[in-house]
């Protein structure tokens, strides 16, 4: 029985699903805080739902005030 694929996001839509800009995204993933789980045969970023869900833990600590330098070693630690 074939599974059904996991659901993956171009960079431009998970921005627009999440309200955080591109430029965002991509400074996340120059600091090593979020990369996308795959890629395009052309290079384009696909995002997974656990990526998501580390955007969403990264905005919420964010809204808590920790520094972005913080955040990955704490959500490194929770897996």
């Amino acid at each position: 029985m074939e599974q059904p694929e996991e659901p993956r996001w171009s960079i431009g839509e998970l921005a627009s699903a999440t309200g955080v800009t591109v430029r965002a995204l991509h400074h996340y993933d120059s600091i090593g805080l979020l990369h996308a789980s795959g890629r395009t045969a052309a290079g384009h970023r696909r995002y997974t739902e656990p990526d998501l869900r580390r955007l969403y833990s990264i905005r919420t600590l964010r809204s808590l005030g920790v520094p972005l330098a913080e955040i990955a070693p704490v959500l490194d630690q929770a897996d």
